[in-house]
């Protein structure tokens, strides 16, 4: 049993879990073979995606998981989950970072306004506004 795979960390299995992530459409914006926050991001979206709980941790199971690939890691979700939940395509956090910060800064939304937003549970974040 490997030791876990964790932010900070470094190495050829951080390659692969890169590589992984990569093709399954996520962006990689930290250097090969080193675990920063956008391979964190990545995992930490698809535990969500799979009703994992979110730890941005990769253990032997959740990577062999990973590497069967979508037939593979869709068994664990919902049939009903798949056919009425949509899925967020992977985003580019420096870009959202940006996006959010100038909304502020223009007074578009309100800081309140965020961290209320941030504080809902996902699911309602996925469904239209009513209007």
């Amino acid at each position: 049993m490997a030791r876990p795979l964790k932010i900070f960390m470094r190495g050829k299995r951080i390659t692969m879990l890169q590589e992984i992530l990569r093709r399954m459409g996520y962006p990689m914006l930290d250097q090969a073979g080193q675990f920063g926050a956008s391979t964190r991001d990545a995992v930490k979206d698809y535990q969500r995606q799979h009703d994992f709980k979110a730890t941005g941790i990769v253990d032997d199971a959740l990577l062999s998981l990973m590497q069967q690939g979508p037939l593979a890691s869709s068994a664990k979700a919902k049939p009903s989950d798949s056919e009425t939940a949509p899925t967020a395509p992977p985003v580019n956090q420096i870009q959202l970072d940006a996006l959010i910060h100038l909304l502020v800064d223009k007074g578009i939304i309100t800081e309140e306004e965020l961290n209320k937003e941030i504080e809902r549970p996902q699911t309602l974040r996925l469904q239209p506004p009513l209007l």
